[in-house]
């Protein structure tokens, strides 16, 4: 494969060289020349309508917009001259007076806001064209944010994002001239909408104050903010966040572009870990005449002491949350000899995914560039968001093909060639997944816990043995998705996973039992689903449990211990990629909550 042809050229007064093929702005950003714009990100294709961009030919009387322009070699090319910053102005007093544009009213005045940003850098002072006023509708109709037409500037950043990286095409442009507007599936609302996946890629990647997030109302400015990087705890895959705060609390969260995500963020992280209302437990308590009672720490910890030092060893016991960090789980792993068993609670049939973990390195790196991708026993359209994303775009906009076998239905469905929730072990039914394996180049197959299971593992071995008699020279990309947060870290540690919890406490009547519910959204009640297990919980004289969150668990507990949650801790989470990815508190703990480590450590070492 040869070689791309590189090029010469020259952009205000200064020799670039570059790739063919590359946009002139794209090469202006290489060499630290600073071109003005608006419609343009650089995750998206380009789409060059807002004209801010817009460069001069030397030699010639065109002006071109750089984001969708190539470079042509030899060419020389001029970004800042009177004639172009008199244009760029007068693009931006039409932008001013074709909508409602009223900063001391907007929640992006002062900072936040491209388009201001944009008319003090060119000194507009005044707009010479008369406002047209229009009176245009908000939808406020959506859970996390909302949509005022009277602030759009119609970049369209929106609409490709939604169509190019979460891959749903919710938002399109709809009517012409003075009428063009953005619209929700086929003219509907955000509250209404069947595609609209809540992830607020669209507000994040808006200019200006048209798209905004509701809870950030009232909270202060992003560019006075403090910014702290971090990673979200609600699933294995590991995005980054860029988490802003002041004065103690989050203002919003959004991905961080440097990591594995590229910026992306599901509905899960970007909003329904800060922004659903939780109660929170904010001081340790001791159960007292049959009623929970708070107490100071001292108190608290005096009681689990003696508690666990009048039980038999062989009668104690721990169970650990999927979602603490690695270095909780090497303190676990530390006290293990205090305790008969302890283990980690993971879903049904995870236990094989995480005993031996084998994590596929650049993981959403392979999906991007399959041709042909198979889910078998993964819940992601429920559990993984943003990976979900990365397979709605393969397959919209880079015709993969999509095969999702024994799955919960998702609306991944929607977008699949072959959809079988009960796999048929039928010939036909084979021969037609064949069919699609035999054509596959860089085929990839994502398998969950369902997998697993014993018509899974009979799937998973056929799918195996299908791809691996291919003769393309490209070995099968075996994908283990789990659904717990943290499990392979916690497995690599060797804490034992448990996916029953009943059978695991009845090895041996327990005296005292540990329950480290972290910060589970649920505070833990997932661990009563079980049948019988909220009776056999009650026949444990001691049962303890540290949470951040009150629930139907605390209930039952003779001690409750506050926990941190996800923004209240330090340390370092394993991704289902393998890698070790930085925890870092952005806020400090609230009331007297401690990191669940630090309180294991206090108690038992």
């Amino acid at each position: 494969m040869s070689a791309p042809k590189q090029i010469n050229l020259i952009i205000d007064g200064k020799k670039c060289t570059a790739t063919a093929g590359q946009t002139i702005l794209d090469i202006a950003n290489a060499n630290g020349i600073t071109i003005p714009t608006l419609c343009y990100m650089k995750e998206l294709s380009p789409w060059g309508g807002c004209r801010m961009c817009i460069v001069e030919i030397k030699g010639s009387p065109k002006i071109v917009p750089s984001c969708a322009t190539p470079a042509a070699d030899g060419s020389e090319y001029i970004t800042n001259s009177e004639r172009l910053f008199k244009l760029r102005q007068c693009n931006l007093e039409l932008l001013f007076s074709e909508r409602n544009h009223i900063c001391p009213f907007c929640p992006s005045n002062k900072g936040d806001c491209e388009l201001q940003s944009q008319a003090y850098k060119h000194s507009m002072d005044h707009v010479q064209f008369p406002y047209l006023y229009p009176a245009l509708k908000m939808d406020v109709s959506g859970k996390y944010f909302g949509l005022d037409h009277n602030r759009c500037i119609l970049c369209t950043r929106c609409v490709r994002t939604c169509d190019e990286i979460e891959g749903t095409h919710t938002l399109d442009i709809s009517n012409r001239g003075q009428r063009n507007q953005i619209i929700v599936d086929l003219n509907t609302t955000f509250g209404e909408s069947d595609t609209c996946t809540h992830c607020g890629a669209c507000v994040a990647n808006c200019p200006t104050g048209a798209l905004f997030d509701k809870s950030q109302f009232y909270r202060g400015k992003l560019n006075t903010s403090d910014v702290i990087r971090t990673t979200c705890a609600e699933c294995p895959v590991g995005c980054g966040l860029m988490v802003s705060t002041k004065e103690g609390r989050i203002i919003n969260v959004f991905g961080d572009t440097d990591t594995l995500n590229n910026g992306h963020l599901c509905v899960k992280g970007r909003y329904q870990s800060w922004t659903e209302p939780r109660e929170r437990i904010t001081q340790p308590q001791i159960r007292k005449n049959g009623k929970l009672t708070p107490v100071t720490w001292a108190e608290a910890i005096a009681f689990v002491k003696q508690a666990q030092a009048n039980s038999p060893k062989w009668q104690t016991g721990m169970l650990v949350s999927p979602r603490v960090t690695n270095e909780t789980a090497q303190t676990v792993v530390k006290i293990s000899n205090k305790f008969d068993r302890i283990g980690v609670r993971v879903v049904r049939n995870e236990a094989a995914i995480c005993v031996q973990p084998d994590p596929a390195k650049d993981a959403l790196k392979k999906i991007d560039a399959s041709d042909c991708i198979i889910l078998l026993g993964a819940r992601l359209g429920h559990d993984h968001g943003v990976l979900t994303a990365r397979i709605r775009v393969a397959v919209r906009k880079h015709g993969a093909k999509l095969i999702v076998l024994q799955s919960s239905k998702s609306d991944l469905d929607t977008y699949a060639d072959v959809s079988a929730p009960v796999v048929s072990l039928e010939r036909a039914f084979w021969q037609k997944i064949s069919g699609y394996l035999s054509e596959a180049q860089r085929p990839v197959l994502v398998y969950g816990a369902a997998a697993m299971s014993a018509i899974g593992v009979t799937v998973l071995e056929r799918l195996i043995s299908a791809l691996e008699t291919k003769k393309t020279g490209e070995s099968i990309s075996l994908i283990a998705m789990p659904r717990s947060t943290n499990s392979f870290g916690l497995a690599a540690a060797g804490v034992e996973t448990v996916e029953e919890v009943m059978p695991w406490l009845e090895t041996k009547p327990l005296h005292y039992l540990h329950l480290v519910a972290s910060d589970e959204p649920d505070g833990g009640a997932r661990w009563l689903e079980e049948r019988h297990m909220t009776d056999l919980l009650r026949e444990v004289e001691c049962v303890v449990v540290q949470s951040a969150y009150p629930s139907a668990l605390t209930k039952l507990a003779m001690v409750v211990l506050p926990a941190t949650i996800w923004s209240e801790r330090t340390g370092t989470t394993t991704n289902f990629e393998g890698q070790s990815l930085p925890v870092r508190a952005v806020l400090p703990p609230h009331g007297e909550a401690r990191e669940d480590r630090a309180i294991l450590e206090e108690l038992f070492t």
